[in-house]
């Protein structure tokens, strides 16, 4: 449909002052017609005057002129966009790896280059229409997070299921000619990626430094659901010690050639060698912290700054729920805290999709109430990256459900050290008062 849809007006904002309802289809910006709220944002930006053109509910058409600052929010909620929905068929795609008979959403694979700008989405690149190269050249929406995987034409293009992922290379370097900053995700793959195809891809990458600004190595995830798929190799102790070794020896080479590290291991390569998670300076400005690169070393650096002494001692048993991977870091912070006598960390093992899958992100009520059987007493804090925006867990359960089925009381936490140090404080509002 044509135009934006106003889902909200904030009170006493400029939109209200005119006139604009909940509703209401903002059509055109400066006689720029509207494809998205991208487009809204970047018409209105740094205008001092803007003229839109608005349908209102019963189809009455509206010119509303606004005088304004300008950065000045005009105080428009608008509806979201409807993503993409990706057309490749990745041998290690994560949703191919789930069980049937879970809810629609969960089996949506969005593939949409305002959603990487917005929200960090990781794109393909095999889906540009020349309508989109003319809006990036326009708008220089920067930066943007791609899948890369491979440089070699035929590998990626082996490796995403679609002919058009040979051309990702050839489009990266077009993105990088617009002035465009990216971000880029390897997932690694044993035998197949890996080896001399990987330290290519990481050549050519960094041939295109500082428009590839970033690397983030991640290992490939795998699901017991995986009857009828592609037969990938789970990582190792001791291949993910070598990979350690060699994104070592490639950053200081990166480091040599153009004053930076370039390559960013993720997390979970460093716990699955067992080795000690580097200091938070090495993960540089964090840019890939949603791909699980630095999420540990930055919780461990901002727990340390937010137990103040005094911060408040402890009052009622409580269970921290965390999967497998970070259990040993959230227990070693409980240990040296002013909670470490009433406070225990519930490691929960993935049973849902497996034991190779250890965040806490992916683990189902079941997996929680299965731990709950023999935990010891206490009210159970559960992180809220277990839930979704309706506060239901992957297998469609609420933290209702678990208090009701465990017979305990249940709460969800933010996960953030700050958070969670005025949770598990007695006193909320001296925790409050120092953190500030």
């Amino acid at each position: 449909m044509e135009g934006v849809l106003v889902e909200k007006v904030l009170p006493r904002s400029i939109a209200h002052e005119v006139g604009l309802e909940e509703g209401d289809r903002i059509l055109e910006v400066n006689g720029r017609g509207l494809r998205d709220l991208l487009d809204f944002r970047f018409y209105t930006s740094g205008e001092e005057l803007v003229v839109l053109l608005v349908e209102k509910g019963k189809g009455e058409r509206w010119e509303v002129e606004i005088e304004k600052d300008p950065e000045e929010d005009l105080g428009l909620v608008l509806e979201g966009i409807k993503p993409r929905h990706c057309g490749c068929k990745c041998i290690f795609c994560f949703m191919d790896q789930m069980p049937p008979g879970m809810r629609s959403s969960l089996y949506f694979k969005d593939d949409d280059f305002r959603l990487s700008f917005l929200y960090g989405n990781y794109i393909t690149l095999t889906n540009f229409t020349r309508e989109d190269w003319e809006r990036l050249e326009e708008q220089r929406l920067s930066p943007l997070y791609v899948s890369i995987h491979a440089t070699d034409p035929r590998v990626r293009a082996f490796m995403m299921g679609n002919p058009r992922a040979a051309r990702g290379y050839e489009e990266l370097r077009r993105l990088v000619a617009l002035g465009i900053k990216v971000h880029v995700q390897v997932v690694l793959c044993p035998g197949i990626n890996d080896g001399p195809i990987f330290e290519r891809t990481l050549d050519d990458l960094l041939v295109l430094y500082p428009g590839v600004a970033s690397v983030a190595l991640v290992p490939v995830g795998l699901t017991r659901y995986r009857e009828g798929l592609y037969p990938l190799v789970s990582v190792g102790g001791e291949y993910a010690r070598a990979v350690v070794d060699m994104g070592h020896t490639f950053r200081e080479r990166a480091r040599a050639l153009v004053g930076d590290p370039f390559l960013y291991l993720a997390d979970e390569w460093y716990i699955a060698a067992d080795l000690p998670l580097p200091p938070l300076d090495y993960y540089g400005d964090l840019a890939q912290l949603e791909d699980g690169v630095g999420m540990v070393s930055l919780f461990m650096e901002e727990w340390r700054e937010s137990v103040y002494p005094g911060v408040g001692s402890c009052e009622n048993p409580t269970l921290l729920v965390t999967g497998e991977a970070f259990a040993p870091f959230l227990k070693s912070c409980i240990r040296s805290s002013p909670w470490a006598s009433c406070v225990r960390v519930l490691e929960v093992k993935n049973r849902f999709f497996g034991s190779q899958v250890t965040v806490a992100g992916l683990l189902t009520a079941r997996d929680v109430l299965d731990a709950l059987v023999k935990a010891p007493e206490g009210e159970v804090f559960i992180p809220s990256v277990m839930l979704n925006e309706e506060g239901r867990f992957l297998d469609d359960l609420t933290p209702q459900d678990v208090a009701h089925l465990s017979g305990r009381k249940v709460k969800v936490v933010d996960p953030h050290p700050a958070a969670l140090v005025r949770e598990l404080s007695s006193s909320p509002r001296k925790v409050a008062e120092l953190l500030d």
